[in-house]
């Protein structure tokens, strides 16, 4: 087994078969810190890697850390020890970080939905196939009334917020009601299509004064 260097990375190459073909890569292992492997492909391409034994199956794991020439030898041999500390914890490093980006993908698209972007996808998807009239009312007034969430996450308006928005009315109260029903029925949509979990305006505390028909 021997200890990388870049002199050695270097030299690293496939080597042929009985039959003169080359395999379609070779790994092998660092000396110097356990658990690092290198994947030399067969495009020349040298891929740092951890390997370690999942406690409760029993079972090798191998998981890529980076590209040599982009990360050197000693930032590999760190990743992998930080990898082979969780293992000893009894944490899945690689189980570990598929949550944590699955959890940054949420939050990038949980983000990127805003109030007013729910209204377009609302207004074009679901409105388009309502009456002219309701339609063109339903969001614009939804814009023009509730200006201050439309840039606000949609998943992350509660309850408490939509209160708060029809309360700015109360003086009109056929106006909010209006607004709670079209809030309503967007969220509603949005929440049978699986875009939201829950409906901020469901069951608030205010007569409706208009109904989609």
């Amino acid at each position: 087994m021997p200890k990388f260097t870049d002199r050695y990375l270097t030299a690293l190459k496939l080597k042929p078969r009985d039959d003169g073909s080359l395999p379609k890569d070779l790994l092998v292992f660092d000396m110097a810190c356990p658990g690092l492997g290198v994947r030399l492909t067969a495009k020349g391409t040298r891929i740092f890697i951890a390997q370690w034994t999942d406690p409760a199956t029993r079972r090798k794991v191998r998981e890529p850390v980076g590209v040599w020439g982009n990360i050197t030898i000693e930032q590999a041999r760190e990743a992998v020890r930080v990898r082979l500390g969780a293992v000893a914890k009894g944490i899945d490093p690689k189980a570990e970080r598929l949550h944590k980006r699955a959890e940054a993908e949420r939050e990038r698209a949980e983000t990127a939905l805003t109030f007013d972007a729910l209204i377009e996808d609302w207004q074009n998807l679901h409105l388009a196939h309502r009456r002219p009239r309701y339609a063109a009312e339903a969001a614009r007034a939804l814009r023009r009334g509730m200006p201050a969430l439309l840039k606000r996450p949609a998943a992350r308006l509660s309850r408490d917020d939509a209160i708060a928005a029809l309360d700015q009315m109360a003086d009109k109260p056929a106006t909010a009601g209006r607004m709670m029903a079209y809030g309503h029925a967007c969220f509603a949509w949005a929440k049978r299509r699986g875009k939201l979990v829950e409906n901020p305006f469901a069951e608030l505390p205010i007569s409706i004064g208009a109904t989609e028909r």
